[in-house]
């Protein structure tokens, strides 16, 4: 139901200069939110184009497994004795102790890495070879 009495007054108060100026403000006010949205994600897509390529270079150098010009140490901490154990199959392990196994590969840089007991043969001249057909 429609009542004449109230939209006579509606458009009573917002007749003439009131009205347009009412829809002058708020027209203005929403353009400028959508300017500042648009400025905030403009801003964004620069930061987000110009901080990509630093962190692509920064997992880039952090992510090389040693820096240039450093040279492996070689620490040889325990000497294990020779100790023969007898293996479920039948046949026997012989534990040899450090320097028995870099006599068996003479002349190729090697290391042991990790804890006594725990330690991992390491081929030192491994990263040149991958690279060449031998």
């Amino acid at each position: 139901m429609k009542h004449p009495e109230q939209d006579r007054l509606l458009s009573g108060l917002l007749a003439g200069e009131a009205l347009e100026d009412c829809r002058r403000a708020s027209l203005e006010a929403g353009l400028a939110l959508i300017r500042r949205r648009r400025r905030v994600r403009r801003v964004r897509r620069w930061c987000v184009a110009a901080l990509l390529p630093l962190a692509l270079g920064a997992g880039i150098f952090w992510s090389r497994p040693g820096r240039p010009g450093a040279k492996p140490v070689l620490i040889v901490q325990s000497r294990a004795p020779a100790v023969s154990r007898q293996a479920a199959g039948g046949g026997s392990v012989q534990i040899i102790d450090d320097e028995q196994l870099f006599a068996l590969f003479p002349g190729r840089p090697l290391a042991l890495v990790g804890q006594p007991g725990h330690q991992r043969l390491i081929f030192l001249d491994q990263a040149g070879r991958e690279g060449s057909d031998e």
